[in-house]
C-alpha cells in the first residue's frame, strides 16, 4: 500500500518524499515515478527510531520548508499464540506499528499548517480482536486512539484521522504462507477472505483512494475519525 499511495500521491500532482528501510524497493520507485514524471524522492528511515525520524523531518523541511500531508502506512505483524508471543514480538510490532507514528507526528507536525492532515493506517484489527495477533491488535487499537486523541490536540488546523483496512492484497496478506503448512496456510486466507462482504481481498489501490479523499479539502469536516474499508468485515 505504500507504494500504491507513494504513485496515486504523485498522479494526483503531490510532491512526494517516500521513506521505508527497504532501500532497494525505494530506489527502484524512485526512479519509476521520477521517470515518469512526478517529483518523488526516496528517503531511508526506519520509524521506529527517533533518529531516522528526525533526520527524515529535517530532510522535508529543506526540501519543502512544509508538509501538507502526512501518510502513516509503516506496519508489520507477528502471528502468534499470546503465550508464544516473545518480548522481541511484542517490542518490534509496537515500535513499528505504534510508536513510529508518534514519531512521525512528533517530528512532522511542526512543519504542518492550517488544511493539513494526517493519515495513520490502522488495522480492522484495531477495533476487533483476532486470534494469534495479540501484539498486532493491541498496536493497531493503540494507532486509532492515539488518532483520536491527536485530533482533539492538533485540531482544527491539523486533521487527523485513520484507516482501518481489511484483508489487502499485499505480501502481509500472504505472510500466513510463510508461517504455516500450505494447507493450514490457504484456509487461513480463504477464511479470512469469506469474512469480507466482497468474498475477496481488498486492492491498495482501494485503501489508498480514501487517504486521497482525507488528504483533500473535500474531507474538511472529518477528523478523529476511524474509517473501516474492509467491505463489512468489522461492520458485524
Amino acid at each position: 500500500m505504500g507504494q500504491t499511495a507513494c504513485r496515486m500521491f504523485c498522479e494526483e500532482g503531490a510532491s512526494v518524499i517516500g521513506a521505508d528501510v527497504a532501500d532497494e524497493a525505494g530506489r527502484a520507485l524512485e526512479s519509476e515515478l521520477r521517470s515518469a514524471g512526478h517529483a518523488f524522492e526516496f528517503c531511508h528511515c526506519d520509524v521506529s527510531r527517533s533518529a531516522d525520524v528526525a533526520a527524515l523531518s529535517q530532510r522535508a523541511r529543506d526540501r519543502f520548508g512544509h508538509v501538507d500531508v502526512l501518510y502513516n502506512n509503516a506496519g508489520i505483524v507477528v502471528g502468534k499464540p499470546l503465550l508464544e508471543t516473545t518480548d522481541e514480538d511484542w517490542a518490534r510490532v509496537l515500535d513499528v506499528n505504534l510508536k513510529g507514528a508518534f514519531l512521525t507526528m512528533r517530528e512532522l507536525c511542526p512543519l504542518m499548517g492550517p488544511g493539513a492532515s494526517i493519515i495513520n493506517v490502522s488495522s480492522g484489527f484495531g477495533l476487533i480482536g483476532g486470534e494469534r495477533l495479540s501484539a498486532y491488535c493491541a498496536s493497531k487499537g493503540g494507532l486509532v486512539l492515539l488518532t483520536k486523541a491527536a485530533a482533539l490536540e492538533l485540531g482544527p488546523d491539523i486533521r487527523v484521522n485513520a484507516l482501518c483496512p481489511g484483508m489487502i492484497d499485499t505480501p502481509m496478506a500472504w505472510q500466513a504462507r510463510e508461517e504455516n503448512p500450505p494447507e493450514v496456510a490457504d484456509a487461513i486466507i480463504q477464511g479470512l477472505m469469506d469474512t469480507h462482504v466482497a468474498k475477496r481481498m481488498g486492492r491498495p489501490e482501494e485503501v489508498v483512494a480514501v487517504a486521497v479523499f482525507l488528504a483533500s479539502d473535500e474531507s474538511s469536516f472529518i477528523t478523529g475519525a476511524a474509517i473501516p474499508v474492509d467491505s463489512g468485515y468489522t461492520a458485524k
